[in-house]
């Protein structure tokens, strides 16, 4: 069973930004073959985020295993957008850190991130509509490739550089099943096939850890089916971080659940510890899953 509607756009911060300009900035480029450690994939430590005398994020300890399928749940307003935005930069942190690997990304820009290994999809169709299907998956694929070359190694690129782009950028559309309109414009795709296309943008920045904010959302139960098989396959060597208001779904999907409530982490653990827990039932779950 869904919960309604999606949790309150955060307000603005018009004197704060996590967009690097810092020339020292390291340029993280992308690595092609992801390599393994012992550290956890992500942590966050004492994670706080405040706007005014509002806060969002209240000391918040998450540990993400690499590998792991963890949903973040809770009411509307409970922070779980807000610690989205923390973990990708797209919002600055007020206290804590945030480690991805081992290594502090506390105040790395989101594009630094992205090239870390940290990808996103958003709660509502984050595509350019005015683009193809194949260009739109391309232009990820250089945004984080771009890095790999110096701006004077890029004027002498071997063309066969871009044979290897282009036979990414097919490979990808295969495996999210849309090489048959690759050539379609993004806003004429079906809402469906436009969630496929988000998931094939995210692939194409050959993420370590995707952050899903409500992939489902607007779907119908055949194409909220056909999207988590779709998951499933074409992520699977990825960790995946998910909000998500269908509790029937993130029962079904998760290693592990963390309930937030209030900006604070009120409980997590298996599928059965969530369902099972008191505080969670009283705060959030209300008997749904009894």
């Amino acid at each position: 069973m869904a919960l309604e509607s999606t949790e309150p756009s955060e307000p603005n911060e018009s004197n704060e930004s996590n967009e690097s300009t810092d020339p020292t900035e390291p340029s993280d480029p992308i690595k092609t073959t992801q390599q393994r450690t012992d550290n956890p994939l992500l942590q966050t430590d004492g994670l706080v985020k405040r706007f005014g005398q509002f806060t969002a994020t209240d000391r918040v300890d998450l540990t993400i295993e690499r590998g792991e399928f963890r949903s973040v749940i809770g009411p509307n307003g409970a922070g779980k957008t807000t610690l989205f935005n923390l973990i990708t930069g797209a919002l600055p942190v007020t206290e804590g850190a945030i480690y991805f690997d081992g290594a502090d990304i506390t105040t790395l820009s989101p594009s630094a991130r992205v090239r870390r290994g940290i990808g996103r999809s958003f709660q509502i169709s984050n595509v350019f509509g005015g683009l193809t299907v194949r260009e739109n998956v391309r232009l990820a694929i250089q945004s984080v490739a771009r890095d790999e070359y110096t701006a004077v190694e890029s004027l002498f690129k071997p063309t066969d550089r871009y044979d290897e782009l282009n036979d990414r950028t097919e490979a990808i559309l295969d495996r999210i099943g849309l090489a048959h309109v690759a050539a379609e414009q993004a806003n004429a795709l079906a809402y469906g096939d436009k969630r496929r296309l988000e998931i094939g943008v995210v692939l194409a920045t050959d993420p370590e850890l995707v952050l899903f904010d409500e992939p489902t959302a607007g779907m119908s139960v055949e194409e909220t089916r056909e999207t988590i098989d779709l998951l499933e396959a074409v992520l699977v060597d990825q960790t995946l971080l998910l909000i998500e208001h269908d509790i029937e779904l993130v029962m079904e999907l998760s290693d592990r659940i963390t309930v937030l409530n209030g900006g604070q982490i009120l409980a997590e653990g298996t599928p059965e510890e969530i369902a099972a827990n008191q505080d969670v039932q009283n705060a959030y779950l209300g008997g749904m899953t009894e």
